[in-house]
């Protein structure tokens, strides 16, 4: 997820770019935060869980099948 909103935002700034925007680098680090935290948000109001990379989720039903 982190990869995608890294694109986003570089289209985003690229547009901007295109039309005369300047950011500062502060900017810009400031602004990739952001973006990463608000798509969080809004993919967590539409239903998705976001898990940390190599997160194992737990399942009691797999780990019995997992046994057999």
């Amino acid at each position: 997820m982190k990869i995608t909103s890294m694109r986003l935002y570089a289209d985003i700034l690229a547009n901007a770019a295109r039309n005369g925007w300047d950011y500062t680098p502060e900017s810009i680090v400031s602004g990739s935060k952001r973006h990463f935290e608000e798509m969080k948000l809004q993919l967590n109001d539409a239903g998705y869980e976001i898990v940390p990379v190599g997160a194992r989720l737990y399942c009691k039903r797999l780990d019995k099948l997992a046994v057999r």
